[in-house]
């Protein structure tokens, strides 16, 4: 893409983000094309939202989710400090679009992972300082949300809206049986989807902190002591609050969450 098109894509999801209005996707001039200009784009929208980046997600982090959206591996978004909470959280539905519930379980750092290096399973375990518990909103400032594809998600900083964390689990966390913990999600006190921990990546959740180091180093920027990663959904079906709803997402033996939408 040339600097003119990716300026433009960005000033649109920017636009978008300030005005609180919705495109409908970015024009074919500036539409990226392929991941790598994704990511590009994102790049870039990142630094014009003078963001504070404290993490990532990571998407489409299993099969199934990778056939609804037509690709072949996941993609990553930056998560960001304003829209880091703690349970029990209150985010206000006017300042989102069209959100949706994730349950997931989400690792910290405690070690740089630079660029440039191939990393293990045993080097991701040691670099991991601790787990949660935790909720991602996801949310698309396009108007036909994730249909979009994925290079116009990624370019959207990975539907990415706001991530809530429970109490996390430091010592010890490894012994946690991150595959066969029971989640469920409920809204006002009702079971709207249930799943189990390793459907997130149909196994291991720490596959993807796996993934997105090993992705994140070739691309030039690494990952950071500090940094929290989400590792994509637990249940079977999102939930999709309407203002008022209470949300509670429970991971079985290790904890649960709370987000109200007001």
């Amino acid at each position: 893409m040339e600097n003119s098109a990716i300026g433009a894509a960005v000033k649109l999801l920017v636009d978008a983000r300030s005005n609180h209005e919705r495109i409908e996707m970015l024009p074919s001039e500036c539409r990226p094309d392929s991941i790598e200009e994704a990511y590009v784009v994102q790049d870039r929208l990142i630094d014009r939202l003078a963001a504070s980046v404290n993490g990532w997600k990571v998407g489409a982090s299993n099969a199934k989710a990778q056939q609804n959206l037509q690709t072949s591996e996941p993609f990553a978004g930056r998560m960001l400090k304003e829209t880091t909470q703690e349970s029990p959280a209150t985010l206000a539905k006017g300042s989102l679009f069209a959100p949706g519930v994730e349950v997931e379980l989400a690792f910290q750092l405690s070690k740089d992972l630079p660029a440039g290096d191939s990393y293990s399973r045993e080097q991701i375990i040691d670099a991991v300082d601790r787990l949660y518990p935790a909720v991602e909103v996801v949310d698309s400032r396009y108007t036909s949300g994730l249909k979009a594809g994925i290079p116009q998600i990624i370019a959207d900083n990975g539907a990415h809206g706001a991530l809530i964390l429970g109490p996390a689990v430091v010592d010890d966390w490894e012994s946690v049986d991150r595959l066969n913990s029971a989640v469920t999600l409920e809204v006002n006190g009702k079971n709207l989807s249930s799943g189990v921990s390793s459907n997130a990546t149909g196994g291991d959740p720490l596959d993807s902190v796996i993934w997105l180091a090993n992705d994140r180093a070739k691309r030039g920027n690494g990952l950071k002591a500090g940094d929290l990663i989400s590792t994509g959904s637990c249940c079977a079906e999102l939930g999709w609050p309407k203002s008022g709803d209470q949300v509670r997402a429970e991971f079985s033996g290790i904890g649960s969450v709370e987000v109200q939408f007001s």
